[in-house]
């Protein structure tokens, strides 16, 4: 079931996850079906969280939660108002960085990226950026994976001229001719090429942050006192990851369907998209690297413990 939560103000919002938090959490009798309260943001790379109550036991259900704002999904899993987040996976990183209780818990997506062109420019390689206009997110995995490359060039990101836009901006600034390339997530990378007025540069994923993107967040209370229920998603998550990554065409429809989401815009990003659930050895290599980055450029001032911030033992438990 979906839940939206109507644009507000921070004073608003803060009060009504507060309210929320006053609710009784659902029961942890075992055996016992239950309600998975889950937070999303209604990306292609998350759509798994739309498929997760197919594959539940029995008895059980998800309670879906859309959300805008990384800040509201932290604040949601610190005050007990929701289980799980399916987000991006710095909220996690800086939150265990200054000591909150918040956990990754299975990896989602990796790839969504891609540094985009005018069609009709003289860009070719990463060294042309030089001095360009470049259409940015600042610090999201966009902008990382963007300095990872012009290091490979031995540039620096004060070589080119960052502008500051949201990711939906980027292709109508790139057609007007504000910005010379936009370094930005899907589909909005696939409409610009759709369009005619935008080519591929790169997908930047050899480097060492390479393909990671977006996870699945708990909290030390869910993880801890609801193991019943974190096993449940655990296995469903994994089913519904693995259903979609076979069935691309379904992926589409599910997220056309269910967010409104143009569907051909839809298909084609999805070659650009690489869904898993596991957290191996790839995942934890790029997470390291991710979160060296994030130190660098003092988004964080010290790394998590690691031990802290994986709790793995979900999915290493999940037989499909």
């Amino acid at each position: 079931m979906t839940k939206p939560i109507p644009p507000a103000p921070f004073g608003r919002r803060a009060m009504l996850v507060a309210a929320v938090a006053m609710l009784p959490a659902p029961s942890i009798a075992q055996g016992a079906g239950q309600t998975i309260r889950i937070a999303v943001v209604r990306a292609t790379v998350l759509a798994p969280a739309l498929l997760v109550q197919q594959f539940l036991p029995a008895g059980w259900r998800t309670d879906l939660t859309p959300f805008v704002a990384p800040g509201d999904m932290s604040n949601a899993l610190l005050t007990d108002s929701v289980d799980l987040a399916y987000i991006g996976l710095t909220i996690g990183i800086v939150a265990r960085s200054r000591e909150q209780p918040i956990s990754i818990v299975a990896n989602g997506a990796g790839k969504g990226t891609a540094i985009i062109v005018r069609a009709d420019s003289d860009i070719r390689s990463i060294a042309d950026l030089r001095g360009k206009r470049v259409g940015n997110i600042p610090l999201a995995i966009h902008e990382i994976l963007l300095r990872e490359e012009l290091r490979k060039a031995n540039m620096r990101i004060q070589d080119i001229n960052l502008i500051r836009l949201g990711p939906a901006d980027m292709p109508g600034a790139l057609q007007r001719g504000e910005i010379d390339a936009f370094a930005g997530n899907e589909p909005n990378a696939t409409l610009a090429v759709m369009g005619g007025y935008g080519r591929v540069l790169m997908f930047p994923y050899d480097n060492p942050v390479g393909t990671i993107n977006v996870g699945v967040l708990s909290s030390d209370r869910v993880t801890s006192q609801r193991q019943e229920l974190m096993r449940a998603w655990a296995e469903a998550h994994a089913k519904a990851t693995d259903r979609l990554a076979a069935d691309p065409e379904g992926w589409a429809d599910l997220v056309a369907r269910e967010w409104g989401y143009d569907r051909t815009a839809t298909r084609r990003s999805i070659d650009n998209i690489e869904l898993g659930w596991r957290i191996d050895a790839r995942f934890e290599s790029q997470l390291g690297a991710y979160i060296d980055r994030l130190q660098e450029l003092g988004v964080i001032t010290r790394k998590p413990d690691m031990s802290k911030l994986l709790v793995k033992s979900f999915v290493e438990g999940v037989r499909v």
